[in-house]
């Protein structure tokens, strides 16, 4: 198959991460949210998971003051949502939530709210942040995790026959959707 030359500052879109999640924090006064392509799971026991920050978001910074963050997975009904709360800054007073129309709703473990509107949400306590210049490798363990039924199996495994449909940021206002699964089969011998 020909290929052509991808500009190694754009290579990393040949590897899209998973999907787009809304990180959340908070300290009981103040809160943020905002929009996180690069994030992954890390490990299975216990649950940790690692997220990709620049320092200048202003839920960052209350990321490091409380050692705690929510995250919620938004399907493709938020998408307005996500690209609002990931291209406008807290930074300047402004209220995401209510700007983007996205529900707080109340966490069982952490401090940080999560959003209502998400079909799966998880609590996470920071364990180590890995200083990358502007940025941050935040990694954190899962303290508690909820997502609709509808959904995501017992088994856990997403469950696309209810129409879902997982949200992958492609740059500027693109994303894509994910909203099937495919089985691989080995050849016989």
């Amino acid at each position: 198959m020909h290929k052509e030359a991808v500009r190694p500052k754009m290579a990393y879109r040949l590897l899209n991460p998973g999907c787009v999640v809304l990180v959340s924090a908070g300290d009981g006064d103040r809160d943020g949210v905002f929009a996180m392509t690069w994030n992954m799971p890390v490990r299975k026991s216990p649950g940790t998971v690692a997220l990709l920050s620049g320092k200048r978001h202003h839920t960052y910074g209350i990321i490091e003051r409380t050692r705690e963050l929510g995250i919620s997975v938004p399907d493709v009904s938020l998408v307005n949502a996500v690209y609002g709360c990931g291209t406008t800054s807290g930074n300047h007073g402004v209220d995401k939530w209510e700007r983007f129309g996205i529900t707080r709703q109340a966490p069982e473990i952490i401090r940080a709210p999560l959003v209502e509107q998400a079909i799966a949400t998880l609590e996470c306590r920071v364990e180590q942040v890995v200083d990358m210049g502007p940025s941050a490798l935040i990694i954190a363990e899962i303290l508690s995790a909820r997502a609709a039924p509808e959904h995501f199996t017992p088994g856990g495994a997403w469950r696309f026959d209810s129409g879902l449909q997982l949200i992958h940021h492609m740059g500027g206002t693109a994303f894509g959707v994910t909203s099937s699964v495919v089985h691989a089969k080995l050849p016989k011998d």
